[in-house]
Order: C-alpha cells, then structure tokens, then sequence
C-alpha cells in the first residue's frame, strides 16, 4: 500500500513540474501533450540537427516534413508515410510498395536510389524540395508482368 502512494506522489510531482515548465514563455508553443518524437524533433531543429523539408507531390497539394542531418533516405520514405497517413483522408488505401517500387524520391536532379544515404551527404538542406520521380528502366531490365496461374 505504502509503495502505491508513493508511486502516486512522483507521478503528481512530476506532473507539477512538467506544468511549471510548459508555463514557461520559451515553451508556451508546445502543447501538453506532445510526444516524446515530436518534442525531440523541435529540439533537433533548435539545435540545427534537422531542417523543415517540403515533398512536392503533383498535382496533390506539398507536403511539409522535419528531416534529421543523419536521416536516410530509407527513413525519409517512412517518415512520408507516416505523415500521409496522419493528415489524408482515409477514403483508399495506399500501396507504398507500389509506389516506392515505381517511384523515387527526386533531389535538384538527382534520383535518391540509395536507401543507406543520408540526407546532410546528398546536400539536403532547410527549405529544401524532393519531388516524386518515375523509376525508368534499362532496356532488358523491366520487372516482367504478373501471371495468375490456377494450378
């Protein structure tokens, strides 16, 4: 019983303190229920670890996203799934390995084909733009069409 009371006292004097610091004038743009990714990632951008880039999506509306200095580009996909996933309407489901299968992520001309690259190599910046770029094939190279065979 005593060590339930306890446990009660440190969660309502943490409690307290987190209220005394989300008072603070420094901090009054984070709500109170951030998340522990999303509070590490505003103080990334603070400290220049991260930087606000926009994905251009034509003809769908950009979408705006905070990438790290040590992000890949395997990491920069799933964090534009993620964040699709959170701000579309849920109305039809999206196949992204159709997608990263036929597309790739499109930097000043560049194609990001490495997925193990990292974003401050490649020249990514803040305010930077990645585009969705078609995945050409060489000739002979072509995925071959699917077949449905009923054995």
């Amino acid at each position: 019983m005593a060590e339930s009371e306890q446990q009660d006292s440190l969660i309502r004097n943490l409690e307290a303190k987190i209220n005394t610091l989300l008072e603070d004038p420094l901090l009054e743009d984070i709500h109170s229920n951030v998340t522990f990714e999303r509070l590490d990632t505003l103080i990334a951008i603070e400290k220049g670890h991260a930087y606000h880039v926009q994905v251009d999506r034509t003809p769908l509306d950009p979408i705006n996203i905070i990438v790290r200095q040590s992000s890949t580009v395997q990491q920069v996909k799933k964090l534009i799934q993620r964040t699709i996933a959170r701000t579309e309407p849920k109305t039809q489901r999206i196949s992204w390995n159709y997608i990263w299968r036929s597309y790739c992520l499109l930097f000043e001309g560049q194609r990001l084909i490495d997925e193990h690259a990292v974003m401050s190599q490649l020249g990514i910046k803040e305010n930077s733009i990645l585009k969705f770029s078609r995945l050409g094939h060489e000739k002979g190279q072509h995925r071959k069409a699917w077949h449905w065979y009923r054995p």
